[in-house]
């Protein structure tokens, strides 16, 4: 007698990640139910996908979204509940709210709160001793005025997306961003600014079993998409990288989905960690490289003993053509170079040339044609829309400043 599937609810459908996760788990067997407050969400095209459930944004409304997941997996008879996204800290949050015999792999929450914001990542890092840029927090006008050393990058204390992070070349970008935080008032939460490193953006991600490492991957970034995202990336194998992952999993004694970015200086081979994901991020990459993150942090989920896998195959460049053809509208604004990127990836040729398709595979999910040929139809009528395509998708799956507030007030009252 075949073994029932595990009923599987992803926390949103929206992100890239999310998609991906939902190709990976589709082709390893299983079928997923959705959160989303966009009932058109990207997620929805797949044959993969069983039903999609309404619920307000995350980071809109938190209170109403946890109800919403709460009611949904009472309903449904829910086993595993997946944070494909920011959900997971929300989820932390609320980890005795949630019911009991729930599959969910959350480290605690004090954990993340070490990994959330910028400025406690920095510090975490300097206890650890784990390569970083010159680093500073500061949290007034005269401090972000000081003299250094252009370009340097400014973050903000929290930020999905690559949303939230400046790069400042001159004084004159460097008063204008002065401003503009003293208007928001940008420097009660303290802002990050790091020194630029010359050197290629890679991603680890792993998944970890209370503080063990079950899972691994590292990919570089090859051509850079909309909103510093990827469009190409190429699979590396990093040991020295994986063992400070494994350092910092062990430290923090994590449970689930862990990803970090970080610059490789050409000249000396180190990786300096700019940037931490406390969870789940675009699995697909490593998927065709042999790594199977998504069906790790399932087992993890369930509380079975996931085993150690070993690091995938190095080479293997992937590539995410709706980021492509995004990338082209967002350029010159011009039809003709939507048209030539459709004729690039139609024939897998360019800088598309041995690239394997990750986001909208259409080779084993055909569903997905759907929401392509609608970006498509709308960026060839205004190319201008390039940009609406990520702010209104960005905003259905990230956490805001007030949503994190909020979320940390369910704590204390705990």
């Amino acid at each position: 007698m075949t073994a029932r599937q595990p009923k599987i609810l992803l926390s949103e459908g929206s992100s890239l990640s999310s998609r991906e996760a939902i190709t990976a788990l589709g082709l390893a067997g299983h079928r997923v139910e959705l959160m989303s407050s966009d009932p058109l969400c990207l997620g929805r095209f797949s044959r993969f996908v069983k039903r999609v459930h309404r619920s307000p944004a995350s980071g809109a409304d938190p209170d109403g979204y946890l109800a919403a997941v709460m009611d949904v997996v009472k309903s449904r008879s829910i086993d595993v509940l997946l944070p494909v996204h920011e959900q997971a800290y929300l989820f932390a949050a609320a980890r005795r709210q949630l019911p009991q015999g729930l599959g969910i792999a959350l480290a605690d929450f004090e954990a993340f709160e070490q990994l959330q914001s910028k400025a406690s990542l920095a510090a975490f890092l300097t206890r650890l001793d784990v390569p970083q840029p010159a680093t500073e927090v500061v949290r007034s006008a005269d401090e972000f005025a000081r003299p250094r050393s252009y370009p340097f990058f400014v973050k903000a204390a929290f930020g999905t997306a690559s949303t939230g992070v400046w790069r400042v070349s001159d004084e004159r970008q460097r008063d204008s961003l002065l401003l503009r935080f003293e208007q928001s008032n940008a420097f009660a939460e303290g802002l990050l600014v790091q020194a630029a490193i010359s050197g290629a953006l890679e991603r680890t991600q792993a998944v970890f079993d209370r503080g063990r490492l079950v899972a691994s991957h590292i990919y570089r970034q090859i051509a850079e998409g909309p909103g510093g995202g990827d469009l190409l990336k190429l699979s590396v194998v990093r040991p020295e990288v994986r063992e400070t992952v494994m350092r910092i999993g062990q430290a923090l004694k994590w449970h689930g989905a862990l990803s970090f970015d970080y610059i490789r200086d050409e000249a000396t081979k180190t990786p300096h960690f700019i940037d931490a994901n406390p969870r789940l991020v675009e699995p697909m990459n490593a998927w065709l490289s042999g790594v199977d993150l998504p069906g790790a942090l399932l087992k993890v989920s369930l509380g079975e003993t996931a085993p150690v896998q070993p690091d995938g195959r190095s080479g293997v460049l992937t590539r995410l053509g709706l980021m492509g053809l995004l990338d082209a509208a967002r350029q010159r604004h011009r039809r003709r170079d939507i048209l030539r990127e459709i004729a690039l990836l139609a024939t897998g040729s360019g800088r598309y040339r041995g690239a394997r398709e990750e986001l909208v595979p259409l080779w084993s999910d055909p569903y997905c044609a759907i929401p392509l040929a609608v970006v498509i139809a709308r960026l060839l009528h205004d190319p201008e829309a390039a940009s609406q395509f990520t702010a209104s998708t960005v905003a259905a799956y990230s956490l805001t400043p007030a949503a994190i507030h909020r979320l940390r007030a369910w704590r204390h009252s705990t």
